[in-house]
């Protein structure tokens, strides 16, 4: 009975993100000429972009939502009460219809389409050439952003987003979910392995710490929702760490450069962990924090489902960076006061889960000394 309620809830939440999602349409961006699809368009648009305050009600009701069953899901888990048949249902059903949703939290996915876009269409070399240059040809730099930049990804990222482009036969909508396929397709990737590695290491928990990776909600809304290609180079570094691979890791690293830090301590999930945030502080020590960055570290967190303190700290990072989100989404803008409001929806989740894991952890130690 917990499994149904558990998976009817998840279902109603993950369509209520999808439709939330089309508040979030640029202006500029026509998703379809259907007079009556315009229509709809615009009714979205408008709590999106006119009435801000009851978008920021709905985006932290949501975020609100996939925190409780989270937490729910993964005390099940623990508990030993979701069947493998059931999570899989559960996770390849939210991604299906996540699948579906506008990228609405980022623009990243339109600047790997537009890479692929430079070498199919305008067969031109994306390193030589900015956006710009195509001012009064390219009808997409009306909603792009980076458009002064040449593209800043590498070579094998580019040929993995040539296809998803190809198949999409010009059609924007159909190319944009093509693209979000690919990144779909990597998350259940990297979900499998991780329950690949932990069949092998920690079968016991093995359903805990996929659990704690897929239904993660950064996870759900930086990974499906508005995906990153960080979630493509995680995919291949589990599948590395599953099959001892150092060209399988190669291959992650000529994605993001990011697991690189892996090498020295490649083949121990603890130190891995490690390794991976000590990667993020010096990626973050002179620039923005961004949200999706945290995808690096959810798996290597998920490799270690035993530690309960772990899982507490983990979510309220989560929560506190999808939260930077927030200020914009009612302010339209990043002036001020947004920066400070970012800074403390950051930092007060983090300090509440550290004050509750410390708590756990000193209760822990009073149950057992007792």
């Amino acid at each position: 009975m917990k499994q149904r309620i558990l998976f009817f809830l998840y279902i109603l939440v993950s369509l209520e993100i999808f439709l939330y999602s089309y508040t979030q349409v640029d202006l500029n961006l026509t998703l379809s000429r259907s007079s009556v699809w315009q229509i709809i368009q615009k009714s979205f648009q408008n709590i999106g972009y006119f009435r801000r305050d009851i978008s920021s009600g709905l985006f932290v009701g949501l975020l609100t939502s996939l925190t409780v069953l989270y937490i729910w899901a993964v005390g099940l888990a623990r508990q030993g009460k979701l069947t493998k048949v059931f999570f899989w249902r559960l996770v390849v059903t939210i991604s299906a219809i996540l699948l579906f949703s506008y990228p609405a939290f980022s623009y990243d996915i339109y600047n790997y389409m537009f890479t692929a876009k430079t070498i199919l269409v305008y067969h031109t070399n994306p390193y030589t050439i900015i956006p710009l240059q195509l001012t009064g040809i390219e009808p997409w730099l009306s909603f792009m952003r980076w458009t002064h930049l040449p593209s800043a990804y590498t070579p094998l990222w580019i040929l993995l987003s040539l296809p998803p482009y190809l198949f999409g036969f010009g059609v924007f909508l159909l190319t944009m979910w093509n693209m979000k396929l690919l990144f779909a397709s990597f998350y259940l990737l990297t979900t499998f392995m991780i329950g690949k590695i932990l069949g092998r290491e920690d079968h016991k928990n093995k359903f805990v710490g996929m659990t704690i990776f897929a239904l993660n909600p950064l996870i759900l809304i930086e990974g499906v929702v508005s995906p990153h290609n960080d979630i493509v180079m995680m995919g291949i570094a589990m599948v590395a760490w599953y099959y001892r691979s150092w060209l399988a890791l190669a291959a992650s690293v000529g994605l993001k450069l990011m697991t690189a830090t892996l090498f020295p301590v490649f083949g121990n999930r603890k130190w891995a962990l490690f390794a991976m945030l000590a990667g993020l502080l010096f990626v973050i020590r002179d620039r923005e924090v961004l949200p999706w960055y945290w995808v690096w570290i959810m798996p290597f967190v998920a490799l270690l489902p035993r530690s309960r303190n772990l899982f507490i700290i983990s979510l309220g990072v989560s929560i506190g960076l999808l939260l930077r989100y927030l200020p914009y989404l009612y302010l339209g803008n990043w002036d001020p006061p947004a920066p400070e409001a970012k800074l403390w929806l950051t930092l007060i989740p983090i300090g509440i889960t550290a004050i509750i894991s410390i708590w756990h952890e000193v209760a822990g130690s009073f149950s057992r000394s007792s």
